[in-house]
């Protein structure tokens, strides 16, 4: 559609410097063989410029496009293009919100079990006094999804119980400890299954053909002299054993998710 060509060039001039630090930084980030999200977030301001510019010249090109068919009839669109703009720019958007707001539905529909685990994890602990000193909340593989040490009663710490990842550990920014530069184990992060009050373990659904083995945290559970009980359960999408567009997306209607559970165990009887 047509523009002064002096507008148009120094426009597109603009656009160009402000967009290719962003295309520069993809080609930095793409080609590494490991992958996040945050590793994007220095080019967001750019994607969100970007995404604004291709929605104005949409627009306008659908503009331009519309008073060419209708500059014959009884009431040319540049007469209410205010309104025919916004209701264009409405209809570009709308797929992008829909889908924005169904991700993000999912997100916490299929994998907000965590955070509702550890937080009436808070609650029952804050109200349960200590038994014979312990003070851990035990996890084995499933550490990684532990979310912050605000979600435990002062009294109460993080304990790792001894699982099949080998590597190094996290531990509190005010412990002494070991650690080193290459990642390996480092044996002071375990502790033993007598010293932890509770227990976090995500349990695969029965129909999960690659879950062979019984998670750890049961295990320790079974062979511990105390008795362990369930205190909350919570689904945990199984994103291997759910179908590409059902992980992507929250739809309701469909509900063909595969769902491990999300598990709290607390000890009822010591040794």
């Amino acid at each position: 559609y047509r523009k002064s060509d002096s507008r148009s060039g120094y426009t597109m001039l603009v656009y160009f410097l402000i967009l290719i630090p962003m295309y520069l930084w993809l080609g930095i980030v793409l080609p590494r063989p490991h992958k996040e999200e945050r590793f994007l977030f220095p080019v967001y301001p750019m994607l969100c410029f970007g995404a604004a510019v291709v929605i104005d010249e949409l627009t306008g090109m659908i503009m331009y496009i519309l008073e060419l068919l209708a500059c014959s009839g009884p009431m040319p669109i540049s007469s209410r293009s205010n309104k025919v703009k916004l209701s264009i720019g409405l209809i570009l958007l709308a797929p992008s919100a829909i889908v924005s707001t169904s991700r993000s539905m999912a997100l916490y529909h299929y994998y907000h079990a965590p955070l509702k685990t550890y937080r009436e994890l808070f609650h029952h602990a804050a109200m349960t006094p200590e038994s014979n000193g312990a003070s851990y909340v035990c996890t084995a593989g499933e550490w990684y999804r532990y979310p912050s040490s605000f979600f435990l009663p002062p009294t109460y710490k993080l304990g790792f119980l001894k699982s099949s990842f080998s590597g190094q550990l996290p531990q509190p920014f005010n412990e002494g400890g070991n650690f080193n530069d290459a990642n390996t184990e480092e044996m002071d992060r375990y502790v033993e299954i007598s010293e932890c009050m509770y227990v976090v373990e995500l349990v695969p659904s029965s129909t999960n053909a690659s879950a062979k083995e019984k998670p750890e945290g049961l295990q320790y559970m079974e062979a511990d002299e105390g008795s362990w009980e369930l205190l909350s359960s919570h689904n945990y999408l199984d994103s291997e054993g759910t179908p590409l567009v059902d992980r992507i997306l929250y739809l309701p209607w469909r509900n063909k998710g595969n769902y491990s559970r999300y598990n709290l165990y607390t000890r009822k009887t010591w040794r």
